[in-house]
């Protein structure tokens, strides 16, 4: 299924409830301009629905059910490390309406990005979680009503092709069950850098667990928390 702005906006319209509530990340970002749905973003066959737990587990963590069928339809957008701000938009401007972090996280592809399916290492460049101190309150979550997340590249990024992943772990279901939503982008990074390695890194799946603090959070705990760590590991550089 291709999921066109028209289609976007005939679903959201027809469905307000479901289209307010869940999201999709169509739009990437670059230097403060929203570029088309699908543009550079690589669609995914999952619509605005969420994934439980149980995703954390599956390849399609990556970018996402069914992403890899969609993987030559979208452009690679050129940038520079140091220079460009990048980041994703959510579908028609809705800011995200539940509780809990964004991450964005980089994967060097091994060529053409278009033929990777992020296998290898990520590192995260970008986090947003809460105001501190946290009152436990779901106001308290920066993401909160936010409809892009944007950033400025390090400079600290090798050359080459890489996709670019950002993941919403929403924190509002009880059972300490989670709701995830992911997509990802092909960027074209040029770079000068020749220094060490991005890191930490991690890979999908095995990078989170269950066990993780993060994913472990319950927003809906008595009394309220007054902490919420951040999924993943350090951001790159540091």
């Amino acid at each position: 299924m291709h999921l066109s702005t028209v289609a976007l906006a005939a679903f959201s319209v027809a469905c307000p409830q479901l289209g307010s509530a869940h999201f999709l990340f169509p739009h990437l970002m670059l230097n403060g301009v929203k570029t088309g749905a699908f543009e550079y973003v690589r669609e995914h066959d999952f619509g605005f629905m969420p994934h439980n737990n149980d995703f954390i587990n599956s390849p399609d963590f990556r970018c996402n059910e069914g992403s890899w069928n969609h993987r030559r339809q979208p452009k690679t957008a050129q940038v520079t490390a140091g220079r460009d701000t990048v980041g994703f938009n959510l579908h028609l401007d809705f800011g995200i309406y539940h509780p809990g972090p964004v991450t964005i996280y980089l994967s060097k592809a091994p060529g053409d990005v278009r033929d990777y399916d992020g296998s290898g290492d990520w590192f995260k460049v970008y986090q947003l979680g809460t105001m501190t101190p946290w009152n436990g309150t779901d106001q308290g979550w920066l993401t909160r009503d936010k409809k892009n997340f944007q950033f400025r590249l390090p400079a600290e990024i090798p050359a080459g092709q890489y996709l670019m992943r950002i993941e919403q772990m929403s924190v509002h279901p009880p059972y300490r069950q989670k709701e995830w939503y992911v997509q990802c982008a092909h960027l074209n990074i040029a770079s000068s850098y020749n220094g060490r390695a991005p890191g930490p890194t991690i890979r999908f799946p095995g990078g989170y667990k269950i066990s993780d603090p993060a994913v472990q959070l319950d927003s809906w705990a008595q009394p309220p928390p007054t902490f919420a760590p951040m999924p993943g590991p350090q951001v790159w550089p540091n």
